[in-house]
């Protein structure tokens, strides 16, 4: 999923044949959710969600980042899914919709899918192949290009549709790409073989979609979408999103999520320090509340660690997450620009004002070690010299025919997230080079940066794999075909890189169908970009994220880098405020 990751509020492997149970490969977790008896979740209650900003998209074909993805899974039922589980089982997949995991022929270039029996929207009505090929097809319209880019990556459409709401250019109509055999069958024609297709399954992207519904208002379908899942939207402010009981929900079609509550508050809370002091005081809401996607502040983090009570309701464990500064390539093109400035990075210092080695190891790539794709490799010399190689990039600028004396970089607007560029704009400053650090407003930073015409040098993110492989972290992020233009925006290409070679090397790496050599083209590009500096990966991040003591049932989940929602319950319900 994305995802889409900050710090510290963040934002996802193949198989051939019948999918398989996949799992992430030594994947380590130190979640407190191991729930004893005595804490194991009832049902009932309101569970309160803190969250640095409210999601910015709920349409399914809108979703990108991992926060949306993950309160998605209430609301939103997917062909696949993940298991709602700690360690390994959390990156398995599983049925959902379907009754399988997809089943492939042509050489894994056609997926075929069967919806199970009973599974309703909210109204009551059943979910059909219809509303498969419809959420499919809405891919492919401009109103959904911040959207996850799999599925027109994948789907063998036309090159000019441009999806089913307008007319002309084959738009407005549908695509043989995706073929219902029957009300409950569909089948899904690829451009190539794509082994892993039964991960993208379980991605929004192919989430289904009811028309009548959808098209009375786009827009207010992005902010409450009709629900298939266990959960449906009532009220939306600003500043919370409530979620209920969806009463056509039924467990028996559904092994995953919990749903132990009866209600969830969305609640926004920028100000991470804060909202830690109000969790580590464990009155009010935050009793049975969770901070999601932001981590413990620095500032509280050895108190947390060393106290036992607090300890005990951290949800600590690696997410597969990468966080990384993006080099904006459009603006700085000289390769050797980009490497003195990848050389200059004190990664150390950066991570001690994230809190710490507790808040990750250093990273020398994108791919995480977590995966099976994942190369050792060390370009820039992190591990030995994790302050930066001063020496070398002076060499580098000197060789360099363009190089900026200042750089713009930009943030997503948190009081946390502000705090880390001190250290970003000291250690340029070491080479003579200035920096401008510019916040974004929070809830749309990665819509808005995806815009080039805005002329930052470099870009604050973070990644989490959509699936377990590189190929859901590369060609996301470094593919460099359909990229818009400056003034528009819809990419997680946020160095807007656009390399020859390494276009060939994606296409290249997603056709092979032996795992093993997929697993190694996907490294070997992985240190290829790293050469060509394209972006400069800083943490593989460590989650920290602290809950109230009526919370139960919490881990990190590498498919959210963040708790997984679905899972979570309250010990006692009748203390957390609800009727």
């Amino acid at each position: 999923m994305h995802r889409h990751v900050t710090a510290p509020a963040w934002r996802r492997r193949a198989a051939y044949g019948v999918t398989a149970a996949l799992v992430l490969s030594g994947v380590a977790a130190c979640d407190s959710a191991a729930s004893t008896e005595a804490d194991a979740p009832a049902k009932g209650g309101t569970l309160t969600v803190f969250v640095g900003a409210l999601p910015d998209h709920l349409d399914p074909q809108i979703i990108n980042a991992a926060l949306e993805v993950n309160i998605s899974r209430l609301i939103t039922r997917t062909l696949t899914t993940t298991k709602a589980e700690p360690g390994d089982a959390a990156s398995e997949i599983v049925p959902d919709l379907a009754t399988d995991t997809g089943r492939p022929s042509d050489g894994n270039k056609t997926w075929e899918f069967k919806l199970r029996d009973g599974v309703k929207w909210q109204d009551g009505t059943p979910v059909t192949c219809k509303d498969l090929k419809y959420g499919a097809e809405r891919n492919f319209s401009e109103l959904m290009q911040d959207g996850l880019p799999y599925v027109r990556n994948y789907l063998d459409a036309p090159k000019d549709y441009k999806g089913p709401f307008l007319n002309g250019n084959n738009g407005g109509q549908g695509i043989k790409a995706v073929e219902c055999v029957d009300e409950k069958t569909v089948q899904y024609h690829l451009k190539q073989a794509v082994g892993d297709f039964g991960y993208v399954a379980a991605l929004t992207g192919l989430a289904p979609v009811r028309q009548e519904i959808e098209g009375k208002d786009r827009p207010a379908y992005d902010e409450q979408p009709f629900s298939s899942g266990p959960y449906k939207i009532t009220d939306r402010t600003d500043a919370a999103l409530t979620l209920v009981r969806n009463d056509n929900w039924d467990a028996g079609t559904d092994s995953v999520r919990k749903a132990y509550p009866d209600k969830i508050m969305i609640q926004a809370a920028n100000d991470s320090a804060e909202e830690t002091n109000k969790l580590i005081a464990d009155q009010g809401p935050e009793h049975s509340g969770i901070m999601i996607d932001q981590d413990v502040a620095p500032n509280f983090l050895q108190q947390v660690v060393n106290d036992p009570e607090l300890a005990a309701r951290t949800a600590t464990g690696t997410t597969g997450a990468v966080r990384f500064f993006a080099i904006n390539t459009r603006k700085i093109k000289d390769v050797k620009c980009r490497q003195a400035l990848s050389y200059a990075f004190d990664k150390r210092k950066l991570r001690t004002a994230l809190g710490g080695s507790i808040s990750g190891e250093l990273a020398t790539s994108f791919i995480p070690p977590s995966l099976a794709a994942h190369k050792d490799f060390d370009v820039y010399g992190t591990n030995t010299r994790p302050d930066g190689d001063i020496d070398r990039a002076a060499e580098l600028l000197k060789q360099a025919k363009d190089c900026p004396k200042k750089l713009r970089v930009a943030y997503r607007d948190s009081p946390a997230i502000k705090r880390l560029m001190k250290p970003v704009v000291e250690m340029y400053l070491r080479i003579g080079v200035q920096v401008e650090a510019v916040p974004v407003t929070y809830k749309t930073y990665y819509h808005d940066v995806s815009d080039s015409s805005l002329n930052f040098d470099l870009i604050f993110a973070g990644w989490v794999p959509d699936y377990p492989n590189g190929s859901a972290v590369l060609p996301a992020l470094f593919d460099g075909r359909n990229l818009p233009a400056p003034g528009e925006t819809g990419t997680n290409n946020y160095s807007f890189f656009d390399d020859d070679e390494i276009n060939r090397l994606i296409d290249e790496a997603v056709a092979e169908p032996d795992l093993e050599r997929q697993y190694k083209l996907w490294g070997e590009l992985d240190q290829k970009i790293m050469e060509k500096a394209a972006a400069i990966p800083v943490v593989y991040s460590v989650a920290q994220r602290l809950y109230g003591s009526n919370v139960s049932n919490v881990f990190i989940s590498p498919m959210f880098a963040q708790p997984d929602i679905s899972a979570i319950g309250l010990k006692n319900p009748s203390q957390s405020g609800a009727s």
